[in-house]
């Protein structure tokens, strides 16, 4: 049994199925938690770094000390604000499609490992698990632009799902370099065999190549500047979500910084060295059970600055056009992750012989 779940059972005292079960949703409840508060200061880190970027004097100044009321402000007026469902729209789609599309992304953090045994679910396909669940927030986005009953959302749906559908090829054929050279889709494998031989990223040299292609594509993943191209508010409105009004609206928000966390999270663990410091300074995931929580900073610590990046990235580059989104995707990202993937191969054949 996972760690973390053993902890919340010990906690309560209790044991058998429906104390685990009530161990299980103390963890979905605090992750929840967890997503909500990681949200706002990520709204207000999006600004901040937005501020400083572009010399822009509203983040600095609006909303108490250095900003910090507004996120809070503005999570409090979506909460109040009226549910608006357009005529002509298909009521239950609409209603249900920001769960499907945080959802998609939320169930993502299961398979994370935030320390040794910091851990929801150890997946042994926990990449590939990773890959295939984000994949549900295009259904949400499709549902949400169709049951809008409008062209603008519709048009901001189509281009949701053809960027998604292509960048994950480019995205998925990356993280098989690092897989080639762990030999494992388990992601507590990565920690223990960077623990052991160092960063996944000094592995060979072709480790920087897909770790570039894996962060490009998780850019028009996430559909983060050059790639929002779906919520284009010079051509499409506010893309597959203009209909939406209120709480409904936030969920996309929402999604939009978990799957950011989430895609850096997979970055961090797979290329960075996860929860390890560099040079495993201090073996962390030896330490005892309460020290683990130096696993955990370590790792959100890569995370956010992983996320720094793609901030910075967003408020420095110009969107690109459509076609030149998927001349990216398919002529230049694929078959570099293929020229990566196939020297990674050759390297680690080459290295054991």
């Amino acid at each position: 049994m996972d760690i973390l779940i053993t902890f919340f059972a010990e906690t309560l005292g209790m044991s058998g199925v429906w104390p685990l079960s009530f161990a299980y949703a103390t963890c979905i409840g605090s992750l929840l938690g967890f997503v909500t508060v990681y949200a706002m200061f990520a709204i207000w880190m999006e600004r901040k770094v937005a501020a400083h970027i572009q010399q822009r004097l509203g983040p600095m100044e609006v909303g108490g000390w250095h900003g910090w009321a507004q996120s809070p402000a503005d999570a409090l007026k979506l909460l109040f604000k009226e549910d608006i469902i357009p005529d002509g729209a298909n009521k239950w789609l609409f209603w249900i499609a920001p769960a499907v599309v945080f959802c998609g992304v939320f169930a993502g953090f299961i398979a994370i490992p935030f320390a040794a045994g910091v851990q929801i679910v150890d997946i042994n396909l926990g990449v590939f698990f990773i890959i295939a669940i984000a994949s549900i927030e295009v259904v949400g986005v499709i549902m949400a632009g169709w049951a809008s009953n409008s062209k603008y959302s519709l048009f901001g749906a189509v281009r949701e799902a053809a960027q998604v559908v292509s960048y994950e090829l480019p995205s998925a054929t990356a993280l098989l370099a690092p897989i080639l050279v762990v030999g494992s889709f388990k992601l507590s494998d990565f920690n223990t065999y960077q623990a052991e031989h160092g960063w996944v990223i000094f592995a060979n040299p072709f480790m920087w190549i897909a770790l570039l292609i894996f962060f490009i594509a998780s850019l028009a993943g996430c559909k983060r500047a050059p790639f929002d191209l779906p919520e284009a508010e010079s051509e499409l409105v506010s893309g597959f979500h203009t209909e939406y009004s209120g709480m409904r609206f936030s969920f996309f928000g929402l999604e939009e910084y978990v799957s950011m966390f989430v895609v850096s999270a997979i970055t961090a663990t797979l290329f960075l060295g996860g929860y390890t410091l560099p040079f495993n300074l201090l073996d962390v995931g030896n330490l005892p059970a309460p020290f683990h929580l130096i696993g955990v900073a370590v790792l959100v610590v890569k995370i956010f600055a992983v996320i720094f990046v793609q901030m910075w990235l967003r408020w420095t580059l110009p969107r690109m056009r459509v076609d030149q989104v998927m001349s990216l995707g398919y002529k230049y990202l694929l078959p570099w992750g293929l020229f990566a993937v196939a020297g990674t191969a050759i390297w680690q054949v080459w290295m054991e012989g």
